[in-house]
């Protein structure tokens, strides 16, 4: 429950948590400025929380929740030691293991924050309504930008447009429609119920706000992000029925917009157009079955354009590619993987496999090499050097595919600095160890989702924060899409800040209906 003395400090003329609050509620902000002004905001809102609590951030109980993430940030520490040990032993000290390893134990800075957003929250010390208006005027004025910056060529700042993307205030950084997707729910269901006493302009502004935000991410040239900003509308709509026209309405104003831009811009057309295709790539599992049935089909002498038949693609998108490569990389570590930051280097040595060596050609080298003749042991190098050669010239001697060419019937892969999906990024760097303490976190989600549906749909502040935080969470945690690292500053700073805002309000809506 939350301390009297605390709340009666409120009440006196003033607020005198209004610093910490400001901080808090510049974490939108600072993802436009970028990784430096994020990293800063966090390090200051951490300190200056630390300040307010003092002991009691030593005092409280844990929530379940916390316990499993406190856990999997001890599974990612393990395993990151374990690998950087593991390298050491073999391979000696390489400073890029060692810089994985310091960054495991900072990412506890996300922890920190975690604990002082769920106790400052438990003390009335934040307010929430600082950084509702923060959301709203940024996700409003980036989007506003990116609409100027499509009409006339340069935005607000004077950037200019790169190519179908309109990144507005980000630059080169081809990330606005996803900041936007971010932090849209909030702004939606927090303009909802400042007006809810003025009904007409409620739907109105409402509407207005839905379908900036909207036509903004489509003008990124954001795909995915659009895909999940129409999902998340869906899910007001599922979640809380007293706003179905609402939602409703602005479905029909988006799909006005989105027609018109689409046919009067035919690279807008094509470019969404070629979405589908990719997309169904991604999702299609090609079965054994298939495989050996085209296989008996393909032509012998490997003509690309004769192997174009039904159940397998002539090409594979890079996402498909890189998606394979981390389950590669994922099995020469399954239990507890290589650690953060390890797939990049993991990638590299499956690029780099020594080509293989047929059993009969290398019980002839195993001969000659133990007859201790000196001729014989010189036949045995050339013949090495020969086989090696001859399978790097020849294609059909290598495993793995890793030029970008696409060679059918081979394992065509990629290497990338991450996965490009949180979840296969967990398998591969944390093993099956952390991603199943994932999956119970996720799983407890679920589960306070289900046993409070009802209570989410009453219609007042607490409950609005907390459905935005949560439609924000399924989207964000959406498994079949492509995204960021999970363990770089901003999507780290990003998934916790709204995980911290979840399980705050979650324990004062528990707290309420005690």
């Amino acid at each position: 429950m939350l301390t009297t003395k605390f709340i009666n400090r409120f009440e006196g003329g003033g607020n005198p948590y209004l610093l910490i609050n400001i901080i808090f509620s510049f974490f939108p902000i600072s993802f436009v400025l970028g990784s430096l002004f994020v990293n800063i905001n966090l390090i200051l809102f951490c300190c200056l929380g630390i300040f307010y609590l003092k002991s009691k951030i030593f005092e409280f109980k844990l929530d379940l929740s916390i316990k499993f993430i406190f856990l999997f940030f001890l599974v990612i520490l393990f395993s990151t030691a374990l690998s950087f040990f593991k390298s050491l032993y073999f391979e000696g000290f390489e400073y890029v293991h060692m810089e994985r390893l310091v960054k495991s134990i900072l990412l506890f800075r996300f922890l920190l924050m975690l604990i002082i957003i769920y106790l400052l929250v438990e003390y009335s010390i934040l307010d929430f309504r600082y950084f509702i208006f923060s959301t709203i005027f940024i996700s409003i004025l980036v989007s506003l930008d990116i609409i100027f910056q499509y009409i006339f060529g340069f935005n607000t700042m004077g950037l200019q447009s790169i190519g179908i993307h309109n990144s507005g205030f980000f630059h080169d950084e081809l990330i606005a429609g996803g900041f936007i997707q971010r932090f849209s729910f909030f702004s939606i269901l927090s303009t909802i119920f400042l007006l809810k006493n003025i009904k007409k302009n409620q739907y109105i502004f409402t509407i207005i706000s839905i379908c900036i935000l909207g036509t903004g991410i489509l003008l990124s040239g954001n795909r995915m992000p659009l895909m999940l900003f129409l999902l998340g509308l869906i899910l007001i709509f599922l979640f809380n029925f007293s706003l179905k026209k609402i939602i409703f309405l602005s479905f029909v104003g988006l799909f006005i917009i989105f027609k018109f831009l689409i046919t009067s811009d035919d690279s807008i057309k094509n470019f969404y157009l070629s979405y589908y295709g990719n997309a169904k790539d991604l999702i299609i599992i090609v079965t054994p079955n298939i495989i050996k049935e085209n296989l008996r089909k393909y032509n012998t002498s490997g003509n690309l354009e004769e192997s174009k038949v039904e159940g397998i693609p002539s090409y594979q998108s890079l996402q498909k590619r890189i998606f394979l490569t981390s389950i590669d990389t994922w099995k020469k570590n399954k239990l507890f993987g290589n650690g953060i930051k390890s797939f990049r280097l993991d990638c590299q040595k499956l690029a780099t496999q020594p080509p293989k060596i047929s059993e009969e050609q290398q019980e002839k080298i195993d001969e000659l090499i133990s007859s201790g003749d000196e001729e014989k042991f010189e036949e045995a190098q050339k013949l090495i050097v020969k086989n090696i050669t001859n399978q790097i010239k020849n294609s059909e001697g290598q495993e793995v595919n890793m030029m970008e060419t696409f060679i059918p019937f081979k394992k065509n892969r990629l290497c990338s600095n991450h996965p490009h999906n949180y979840y296969l990024e967990i398998l591969t760097e944390v093993g099956a160890v952390g991603f199943l303490i994932a999956l119970v976190i996720a799983l407890l989600f679920s589960i306070f989702i289900l046993k409070n549906f009802k209570l989410l749909k009453k219609d007042n502040l607490q409950n609005f924060i907390l459905l935005a935080a949560i439609i924000s969470l399924i989207i964000e945690l959406f498994p079949f899409r492509t995204s960021g690292s999970f363990f770089s500053t901003n999507n780290a700073t990003y998934i916790t800040l709204i995980v911290s805002i979840y399980l705050s309000n979650k324990k004062i809506l528990k707290d309420k209906n005690f």
